[in-house]
């Protein structure tokens, strides 16, 4: 796989029904977004696949009040938190772009594609 294994953040700062946005290119936005759901931590690339939108609508705000969804606060779309398909909404079936993750040491890093483009 191209790209690059950037750290985000220690495992242990990642807690369970939560969502942490990084910049991980240092590009001044948060163009990924990682959680922790029923103990399984996934990374998401911060995009609705609905209109290209960032989908949170202020730092780290990517889920539902309870946790169990992730939203895009443009349209209200929901997403599984475990598989990020869209259960409701204007994109219904479609899929947050998910990223390839690993733990090292304690830090989770994400494999970054090479020239991932960010929404606006």
């Amino acid at each position: 796989m191209s790209g690059i294994a950037q750290p985000l953040c220690r495992l242990d700062e990642l807690e369970e029904g939560r969502a942490r946005g990084f910049d991980p290119l240092a590009q001044g936005r948060d163009s990924v977004f990682a959680l922790r759901h029923r103990n399984q931590v996934r990374v998401y690339r911060n995009r609705c696949p609905h209109l290209d939108v960032r989908l949170e609508y202020r730092k780290d705000r990517f889920l539902s009040a309870d946790g169990q969804l992730i939203v895009c606060y443009a349209h209200g779309a929901q997403f599984l938190p475990a598989t990020g398909e869209c259960i409701y909404g204007p994109c219904l079936g479609q899929t947050l772009e998910a990223l390839p993750s690993c733990e090292r040491d304690g830090w989770l890093l994400v494999q970054m594609p090479e020239g991932l483009p960010l929404p606006g």
